[in-house]
């Protein structure tokens, strides 16, 4: 792939700033952008927690960005806060509302408004998925989530390591010479260099929904 002209950091803050606006998910009205070379820097407040994540996404799309530091604090605001015994409850009724989550192993505990999700589930993804869930209940202002993954089947080190890199392989958006995959006791890690965002989250991606995988540690620099 044809490598991309470094560009000013006062471009892509202004890129980033538009992209903010743009995004009718969010509220931006109080996420200041820094930018330090490439690097990205969000402080502030935003009002939920998902805004904090999508707000990161944004920053993430535009080109030349190789790192998002996400200093976002959650602050609901005005409007009338859940209390935490509500936030559990609609946490727990998203979790068993989801086809794809077995509910009844996981545990729910609510402290002012910080969610601590603790049990287990059967795959890593399906642990970043209950994280995601619980992100997007009102009221929320983070997530700690302590799930242990323990997959139904046992699968090699090997065996996770290889189906990676078979499916990198196969994948438009990556260049599989320019990532390395190491796997240990089912826990991935990922490094090398990535073109772009998508990219990166492509492959970090692949390496969540593969069968055995615990957990994924993704050291993959955008260049």
């Amino acid at each position: 792939m044809a490598q991309m002209e470094k560009r000013r950091p006062e471009d892509i803050r202004a890129d980033v700033s538009s992209q903010l606006f743009w995004d009718n998910r969010i509220d931006e009205s109080n996420i200041h952008v820094d930018v330090v070379e490439s690097r990205v820097i969000l402080t502030g407040t935003v009002p939920s927690y998902s805004d904090r994540w999508q707000a990161e996404d944004d920053a993430y799309s535009i080109p030349g960005v190789s790192y998002v530091d996400n200093r976002l604090r959650v602050s609901p605001g005005t409007f009338p806060i859940p209390s935490d015994e509500d936030i559990r409850n609609r946490v727990e009724n998203v979790l068993c509302w989801n086809p794809t989550i077995d509910a009844s192993r996981i545990d729910v505990i609510v402290v002012n408004g910080v969610v601590t999700l603790t049990g287990a589930v059967d795959s890593y993804w399906q642990k970043r998925r209950a994280s995601y869930l619980a992100s997007n209940v009102s009221g929320v202002i983070d997530v700690t989530n302590l799930l242990r993954v323990e997959p139904m089947a046992r699968t090699t080190d090997e065996d996770i390591r290889r189906d990676i890199e078979e499916s990198l392989a196969r994948n438009a958006y990556v260049n599989p010479a320019t990532i390395e995959v190491r796997v240990r006791d089912g826990i991935v890690t990922l490094t090398g260099t990535v073109d772009d965002y998508l990219a990166y989250r492509t492959a970090e991606d692949i390496a969540n929904y593969t069968s055995g995988v615990i957990e994924v540690n993704n050291n993959l620099v955008i260049t």
